[in-house]
């Protein structure tokens, strides 16, 4: 399959389209376009019944709403499937739980996988927020395959500089393992599975490192939640 090409003057279309969402990320969802001219096979497709084509004037469009949209925060979601009953059956009979504490247990495990579902974002927008004003930019709304934020090249004949974000060091699926494979992308992990402790002292970006830190990351979730249980998300 020959490799997407996007539009000419793409740059351009993608800061009069952000222009029109929000001014404030034309530049950041600018970048983000130009290093997909660059290398337009790491650009992701949008969902939906016949979505427009990488690199096109509507694809870049509907991106720019897409990249706005997910820097919107988000309050925390418990899953809405339906519980296994065998699994209270089992909480009883094998761990001794009591029958009358079963159901506190099932809603909190929901809210529990609810918060856990929102740390991962959370850990983006931290992190947007101390990179950014260095010049990297946050790829919002999944727009980079396996790369969460890039940073332009310094120089003309300089690099991009790619980087994936995981919260743990178990939480990286397959498919944007192989992606990852023979590129430049950067992977860097919060905490791990098998230890305790936080890997904030190997972020990639060794200028940046002492902005960042688990207390800096915890203060910056306490007043996101609090925003959001204010206003609303």
């Amino acid at each position: 399959m020959a490799a997407p090409v996007f539009i000419a003057n793409a740059a351009l279309i993608a800061r009069k389209a952000m222009n029109a969402v929000d001014f404030r990320l034309t530049e950041k969802f600018a970048k983000v376009v130009q290093f997909l001219v660059v290398h337009p096979t790491a650009a992701t497709s949008l969902r939906g019944k016949n979505p427009p084509a990488i690199g096109s004037q509507e694809y870049i469009e509907r991106q720019a709403f897409a990249f706005a949209q997910a820097r919107q925060p988000h309050a925390p979601q418990p899953p809405k499937t339906i519980p296994d009953e065998v699994v209270s059956l089992i909480l009883v009979e094998y761990f001794d739980i009591k029958s009358q504490a079963v159901e506190r247990i099932k809603r909190e495990h929901a809210l529990s996988m609810g918060a856990e579902n929102l740390v991962g974002d959370l850990l983006e927008r931290y992190l947007a927020s101390v990179l950014e004003p260095a010049d990297w930019v946050w790829c919002s709304g999944a727009m980079v395959r396996a790369a969460d934020f890039i940073r332009p090249p310094a120089t003309r004949t300089g690099l991009w500089r790619l980087l994936q974000i995981k919260n743990r060091d178990n939480s990286e699926n397959s498919s944007s393992s192989r992606v990852r494979e023979g590129t430049a992308i950067e992977k860097w992990h919060r905490t791990f599975s098998r230890k305790s402790g936080s890997n904030w002292s190997a972020f990639p970006d060794e200028s940046l490192r002492q902005q960042l830190s688990e207390t800096g990351f915890k203060d910056y979730v306490r007043d996101i939640l609090r925003v959001v249980r204010t206003y609303g998300n």
